[in-house]
């Protein structure tokens, strides 16, 4: 008994779906008034005064929806105080109904009879039936409604999962990141000093050896290792957000030609914005070096006034057609982080005209 009578409510009053069934309701019942009247101006005259009729009950329960779900101040979970609210309403119809029959008479001499007011059996009927039908959109919403939340809970989902990996992911890099500073730094310059140690005590050919080993050495550990060191834990603090990037494209000076413009506003951004923003245009000059492949590319970095950042990453390379756009390792890892950042992405690409990735996130 308890499920029979759940099925009829109380259900919150959706004000556009009132709206639209009293208007469709009362139009229905008079839309024959129009066919019969000749074509012509009476005909569109009728029309418009059906549809006057139409809407006056439509826009009175849609607000009379409104007023109650905000200013209510009995029980909204009582189904009896629920049912009442319905019978008032019916009863407002009887009430209407009425005072539509003289206007259309003395109008286009037509009699109309509400069957609502014929007799109490019907009026119940009809009550049961407005019941029904107030039980059925509102079922159909609702399953609307849990399908839209269980969508938005997965993209939650999603977006929680891309984070996680971007926190690993980024984890991972700064132990590698601390791992090659101090200890294969450190072994490095230890093995070095052991070469120097030995320098003099060997012949002139062995010593152009170890000179040249030393050398390599120091090359490595001065130069190749703190470049890679920066790539993978990036120090904003010591040099900024256009000197990390200018560290990062040095991979790529013997490949292809990187031209970068970040202006004063995106340098004062936050830890997060900025290790956003370099791990995006690393992901993009990344793509643009593999799946172009580009020799040119320009990168910029904006951010304006009111606090948002644009990043774009333009090449010219061959391009290619949206729809044949591949989404890797490197768009993930894009996506991931314009998700945590906020922000929107836009690529576009035909073939032969390059590939270009802007993307644009608050403050």
């Amino acid at each position: 008994m308890k499920r029979f009578l759940g099925f009829f409510g109380p259900y919150p009053y959706n004000p556009y779906l009132i709206f639209l069934f009293f208007f469709a309701f009362f139009f229905s019942r008079f839309v024959n008034l129009v066919a019969e009247t000749p074509a012509g101006p009476e005909r569109w005259r009728a029309g418009g005064v059906i549809i006057l009729i139409a809407l006056i009950p439509g826009s009175f329960f849609a607000l009379t929806a409104v007023l109650l779900q905000r200013y209510r101040f009995w029980s909204s979970s009582n189904l009896l105080f629920y049912v009442l609210e319905v019978t008032t309403a019916m009863l407002v119809l009887e009430l209407y109904s009425p005072m539509v029959n003289p206007i259309l008479e003395k109008m286009f001499d037509y009699h109309y009879v509400a069957p609502i007011s014929l007799s109490i059996n019907i009026f119940i009927a009809t009550l049961i039936l407005a019941l029904c039908t107030l039980a059925l959109m509102h079922k159909s919403e609702r399953k609307i409604i849990e399908r839209l939340e269980n969508a938005d809970n997965l993209v939650e989902q999603l977006k929680a999962d891309r984070e996680e990996l971007v926190n690993l992911d980024e984890a991972i890099r700064r132990q590698t990141s601390t791992f090659l500073h101090d200890r294969v730094q450190s072994d490095l310059m230890v093995v070095g000093m052991k070469l120097k140690s030995i320098q003099g005590t060997a012949s002139d050919e062995i010593n152009k050896v170890i000179d040249r080993a030393i050398a390599r050495l120091e090359n490595t550990r001065s130069a190749d290792l703190k470049n890679i060191i920066q790539a993978l834990s990036p120090n904003f603090d010591a040099g900024g957000l256009k000197s990390s990037i200018e560290s990062l494209i040095k991979q790529y000076e013997s490949n292809m030609a990187v031209l970068i413009q970040i202006d004063e506003g995106s340098e004062q951004l936050d830890s997060l914005n900025l290790l956003g923003t370099y791990r995006i245009i690393e992901q993009g000059l990344l793509n643009a070096f593999v799946h172009g492949p580009a020799k040119n590319v320009f990168v910029s970095v904006t951010t304006d006034s009111i606090g948002k950042t644009e990043i774009v990453i333009s090449d010219d390379g061959p391009g290619t057609d949206l729809d044949f756009v591949d989404s890797g390792v490197g768009t993930a890892v894009i996506d991931s982080w314009v998700g945590i950042l906020n922000g929107k992405k836009t690529v576009d690409t035909v073939p032969g005209h390059g590939y270009r990735l802007q993307v644009v996130f608050p403050q």
